[in-house]
């Protein structure tokens, strides 16, 4: 529906964001014709939208429920909503290479407006361009200070607070691997806590951010360093107890924080994991000594990330520890789940999500993100997750009764495309439940990173610990995603479909020529290895380039250049050891060798299915 609006009765508080949605959207400036009017309410959690006298009425508490109801009107649906989040908002991981460019990322500000969202934090690691730190971001597409101040002003436009989220103690791997940083690192990852120059390189990397950003909070992680103080600290300074080293950090960085007027946020994780020897963050009998609790600075807002458990009560426990550490307001990191997928995982995003948010609305906290990581490359295709946070906003908005009708109009509404479709291709990450109920994944990247002659992947797939069947369910899965997308390849205005069709391609071209392979070798029927060495392989390789073009075609759209060299590598690699495949056949076949040794291995395995592309692109190890 073309909306108009009437500035004459619309709060000048919208004026902007109108104008900056009809960038895109069907909207305009029309007194005569206005056909939507909004109202402010003193209610600030409530959403409310009626047709009455042909216009649309937007009754909104605050300013981010407008532009949602705006996203109602345009979907031709009355609704009357309630949200308990003052904060609701994402986590784009830009550090796998994945380096979203201004333009696309201000197409996915619009959208999120739309749904609701009133936050966003940019994940960088080192891809920013810190003065005199020729390094940082060193052949990644490092954003400029210019880049990140156009995004920050592009979302104020739309009511979106732009937070950094950045590294100050670990996860400082890309920078850290870089010589010129051997004086301030602790282990590969970790800087070195007590350094002047590591403290001094700490205090430059706020500043940039203080600097770039309007929003005076600023999340500077602080997450998962087990080995803090295991590395050069412990060589020069003996070992001391990781509680007392992290606070000593903490602390400093926070006067760095008070100096340029910011409010930090850090993730909770390592009070917990330090708390209990074998490190477990989910360890919810742990105990955090009372002096490491005392000496956390009360100015730190302390974050619990968690999006693994479907079990409401570990959120609610945890996220009532969190806030117990140092007496700060819950803020909850949830996730959508993009990483270590080529399409977002829809059945574990709500499988989550669910209980993530009936626990929050429990225990009263009222700031959650969804993180969307690009861990093992960056390689989902990052905008299937629209459908993960329309529906997230959908359960969040509507007091956890998500409507699968009403969400699919309101999708189509602000991404022009089939939720229906979109979820479907979910289905790329396989999923069953064992006897004992336990969920298993089996996401489409482990059969993809599979090596022909290795077969890493293919034997945990035919575990013992795994039904029988697991293939053929496969299969029968992905064979119904590339049927659902053949009629709709040219749908590029969500989740690339044409992309999605050749992941499920590509897949069910592999198990089927693993599977064709094993057996003409065990039954030595050298037609059909004949056939696989001259017919089969040029068929995959032309499979693996169609895919690969789709893949360069949303990353185009999607990121800058940098970053595609990994997957140019990876599936460039795959094709050679499909024509090292055809070429060992042929050697077998000529007698030129006995057997071919790779299929002759046996192994018993234990069925783990979460793999990395190092971990089954060779079973040599990487140094």
């Amino acid at each position: 529906m073309k909306c108009y609006w009437n500035p004459a009765d619309t709060p000048a508080e919208l004026y902007t964001m109108l104008r900056t949605l009809a960038e895109e959207y069907p909207i305009a400036e029309d007194a005569a014709a206005a056909n939507i009017r909004f109202v402010k309410t003193d209610a600030p959690e409530t959403l409310s939208v009626k047709y009455e006298d042909n216009v649309w009425l937007i009754t909104y508490g605050r300013t981010a429920f407008a532009a949602r109801g705006l996203a109602y009107a345009m979907a031709e649906m009355e609704c009357n909503e309630t949200i308990a989040f003052k904060t609701y908002g994402i986590l784009f991981d830009c550090t796998r290479g994945n380096i979203i460019t201004v333009k696309h990322f201000k197409h996915w500000l619009r959208r999120l407006a739309l749904m609701g969202y009133n936050m966003a934090m940019i994940y960088t690691k080192d891809a920013y361009q810190l003065p005199d730190e020729p390094y940082f971001g060193y052949m990644r597409g490092a954003y400029s200070m210019a880049e990140i101040k156009e995004i920050d002003a592009y979302a104020k436009q739309l009511n979106i607070e732009i937070i950094a989220s950045i590294q100050a103690l670990g996860h400082l791997e890309p920078i850290l691997r870089w010589p010129v940083y051997g004086k301030v690192r602790d282990t590969a990852s970790t800087i070195m806590v007590d350094n002047p120059d590591a403290l001094k390189l700490v205090e430059k990397i706020i500043t940039f951010w203080s600097e770039a950003l309007t929003s005076r909070r600023i999340h500077l992680g602080m997450d998962e360093t087990h080995d803090l103080g295991r590395g050069a600290f412990m060589d020069q300074n003996g070992y001391e107890n990781p509680f007392h080293i992290y606070n000593r950090h903490l602390g400093r960085v926070c006067d760095i924080c008070k100096k340029l007027n910011l409010e930090p946020i850090i993730w909770s994780d390592m009070y917990f994991r330090y708390a209990n020897k074998t490190q477990n963050y989910y360890d919810t009998n742990s105990e955090v000594p009372q002096e490491v609790k005392d000496a956390i600075p009360k100015m730190v807002q302390l974050s619990y990330w968690d999006y693994y458990h479907r079990d409401e009560a570990i959120y609610e426990k945890m996220l009532t520890r969190t806030s117990a550490l140092n007496g700060s307001a819950p803020f909850m990191a949830s996730g959508v789940w993009t990483w270590s997928r080529m399409w977002t995982d829809y059945e574990m995003t709500q499988a989550t999500i669910r209980p993530c948010v009936k626990a929050c609305n429990k225990v009263g906290a009222k700031e959650i993100i969804y993180t969307l990581w690009g861990d093992d490359g960056g390689y989902c295709e990052f905008d299937s997750a629209f459908a993960g946070l329309a529906w997230a906003a959908d359960y969040a908005y509507n007091q956890e009764q998500s409507d699968e009708e009403r969400l699919a109009k309101f999708y189509q509404a602000v991404c022009g495309t089939s939720y229906q479709l979109q979820i479907a291709c979910g289905k790329l990450c396989y999923t069953y439940k064992l006897d004992n109920g336990q969920i298993v994944k089996v996401p489409s990247n482990l059969i993809f990173w599979d090596d022909p002659l290795l077969g890493i992947g293919w034997n945990e797939l035919h575990s013992k610990n795994h039904k029988a069947d697991l293939v053929d369910c496969i299969l029968a899965d992905y064979r119904e995603v590339r049927d659902l997308t053949a009629a709709h390849r040219n749908d590029t205005a969500a989740g690339y479909l044409d992309h999605a069709w050749n992941i499920a391609n590509v897949a069910i071209r592999k198990l089927e020529f693993r599977r064709k392979l094993l057996a003409a070798y065990k039954a030595n029927d050298q037609a059909v290895l004949k056939e696989i060495a001259e017919k089969d392989v040029p068929q995959m390789l032309e499979d693996l380039n169609r895919f690969l073009t789709s893949y360069r075609t949303q990353w185009k759209r999607s990121f800058k250049p940098f970053g595609l060299e990994m997957m140019h590598i990876r599936i460039g690699g795959l094709c050679e050891r499909y024509r090292e495949t055809a070429r060992m056949i042929n050697e077998y076949l000529n007698g030129e060798i006995e057997s071919i040794m790779q299929l002759d291995e046996k192994y018993e395995t234990n069925g783990n299915l979460y793999f990395q592309y190092k971990d089954l692109a060779t079973g040599c190890f990487f140094v």
